[in-house]
């Protein structure tokens, strides 16, 4: 069976903050062109702070369910994107895909007069690592009352 070249799954540690917001920022760009989905290694409850940023920028994320690396074993993706060299190195029982790319993208602190200024930036840095990644998926244009 071969890779579906459109379909990308984002790795990150709890499934929590980092992969979540990627798998909601290219889906929002890229409509149909591209199918994004999270996963984590250690899957925990979406962090309350991703979803009032994402909310922010017109995305719910309030119903996402984490689920583990594990889960998609299943999948042949066209592309996973570990969001973390310590996730890739960290992972085992990888789903196949067609490509692997492994970003550096820290884990955000609590900043700013509301402690979410750190998910803010983390927002503008995955939008351009993603847009560097597909660059046909229109990332660039995306925008939300200037939001993003």
């Amino acid at each position: 069976m071969s890779p579906d070249l459109h379909r990308v799954l984002f790795v990150c540690t709890y499934n929590s903050v980092r992969s979540p917001m990627a798998a909601a920022i290219l889906n929002a760009a890229a409509g149909n062109l591209y199918r994004a989905e999270s996963a984590g290694l250690f899957p925990s409850a979406v962090d309350p702070d991703v979803v009032a940023v994402m909310r922010e920028r017109g995305i719910d994320l309030s119903s996402h369910h984490p689920r583990s690396l594990g889960a998609c074993s299943d999948t042949i993706y066209g592309t996973i994107i570990f969001l973390s060299p310590s996730v890739r190195e960290s992972a085992y029982h990888i789903p196949s895909a067609g490509e692997y790319i492994t970003l550096n993208i820290p884990v955000p602190g609590a900043a700013g007069a509301d402690g979410r200024d750190g998910y803010r930036m983390l927002c503008q840095t995955l939008k351009g690592a993603i847009a560097e990644c597909f660059p046909d998926a229109g990332i660039a244009g995306l925008h939300n009352s200037g939001h993003f």
